[in-house]
């Protein structure tokens, strides 16, 4: 490779034989190997001629006008000097890349760094659904390279409509991640209309960053920079590569489901007993068992219903989808017996709902996929490969998902 601008769209691995190059905020000297997942474009500078070897993908020299590795590569080193980074932008802004860099130029200055992904729909080091903390020890290719040190679950793809749940993790791990010389967070797509700037805008109030990043992209992220602009917090804007490509929505869903398979495939389907855990967030379960009501209530409908109560409300559960659809049409009717409010619950609906798993210091220790859940035996089985000997809650999220890793449905919990 002679002196100049290289684009290499992966999947590929490049093995440095002789000489070296610069990317993604490193140098790549002999026998260091860069991994371009699929998906992703990586920039890289020849400074003198150098030999490498080159496996899959597809590599083309770039103009310095369609490339902005100069620029990033001093603003990184910049940054590398800060202690808390907040990066935001819109989608295929250059977010993810430019943690990348940052984070590589404080590890080369011997810096001790940490990370936090908070995009929970196209997370690298956790989970779909998760916010997750690494302490990055020697430079990185990219950030899925990094095993996770702390997970948050959410429960979504999305953070609209769990954008209280994405702060509260951020905030926890960023507790988890004090001491460290550096902590660089980066964020979700989601920027281009009025409720995604205040979630964002209360994203940075919380992390308390001494420097916000926001990449240029086409424009949409302005309005948060211009509003934190007369505030202690140090603005930069970080332009987005000219030549940079979006990743397609089906793209993004076939990483998830990568991920879930990956998830699925080291698990097991263990089993949790009812009475040793609590649903988090949730009556079901955590109301108070009444046989008495419960029996009159499965004469009235004709099928069993498990009947708990809240307090002045009541909670009942049914076991498949019928039933439940039956509870439903009769709630109002059933409020009106019990003069009480009243709420159902479908347990044949839990099947498949990813769930996070926590310790009863309420920590997120592993998370899990709903496999059943019998009343009759007091048990909930899950299919996951962490311990869950130590687990005392679940937490329910807003995604379903099969056997094979397959993305089902997003909607509420199916629990009330």
């Amino acid at each position: 490779m002679s002196a100049g601008l290289y684009r290499v769209e992966g999947p590929a691995k490049l093995r440095v034989e002789n000489g070296s190059f610069y990317a993604l905020g490193r140098v790549y000297g002999v026998g260091n190997e860069l991994v371009v997942p699929r998906g992703l474009i990586v920039c890289l500078k020849v400074e003198t001629p150098c030999i490498v070897e080159i496996t899959g993908g597809a590599m083309t020299e770039a103009k310095p006008e369609e490339e902005v590795i100069d620029q990033w590569k001093v603003l990184s080193e910049t940054l590398a000097e800060s202690s808390r980074v907040l990066v935001v932008g819109e989608t295929d802004s250059g977010k993810t890349t430019f943690s990348t860099f940052i984070l590589n130029a404080a590890l080369s200055k011997g810096l001790s760094v940490a990370l936090i992904d908070a995009d929970v729909g196209q997370n690298d080091v956790g989970w779909p659904g998760t916010v997750a903390l690494a302490y990055p020890s020697k430079p990185v290719s990219w950030l899925g390279e990094l095993e996770p040190a702390a997970i948050y679950f959410v429960g979504s793809n999305t953070p609209v409509g769990c954008e209280d749940a994405v702060i509260l993790g951020v905030v926890k791990l960023m507790r988890k991640a004090s001491g460290r010389d550096l902590i660089v967070v980066n964020t979700d797509g989601w920027i281009a209309d009025r409720r995604a700037l205040s979630f964002k805008a209360r994203l940075v109030e919380s992390v308390e960053p001494d420097t916000l990043v926001v990449m240029e992209g086409s424009g949409a992220s302005e309005a948060l920079a211009r509003m934190f602009e007369s505030t202690k917090i140090r603005v930069v804007r970080a332009p987005t590569p000219p030549a940079a490509k979006g990743k397609e929505r089906g793209l993004r869903k076939i990483r998830r489901e990568m991920s879930y398979l990956e998830l699925l495939s080291k698990a097991s389907v263990k089993q949790l007993k009812l009475r040793e855990v609590r649903l988090w967030g949730h009556y079901t379960f955590n109301g108070r068992y009444d046989p008495r009501l419960s029996a009159a209530l499965s004469a009235i409908m004709g099928f069993e219903v498990h009947a708990e109560e809240c307090g002045s409300i009541v909670v009942l559960i049914a076991n498949d989808d019928t039933d439940c659809r039956k509870l439903q049409e009769a709630r109002e009717q059933l409020a009106k017996l019990l003069n009480k409010e009243t709420y159902t619950s479908c347990l044949s609906g839990a099947k498949g709902a990813l769930v996070g798993l926590l310790d009863d210091r309420l920590e997120c220790v592993g998370i899990g996929i709903v496999e059943e859940v019998n009343i009759k035996d007091g048990v909930i089985k899950l299919r996951t490969p962490f311990n869950v000997e130590g687990v005392r809650a679940l937490a329910f999220g807003r995604l379903r998902v099969s056997k094979e890793g397959i993305e089902r449905e997003r909607g509420p919990p199916p629990v009330a």
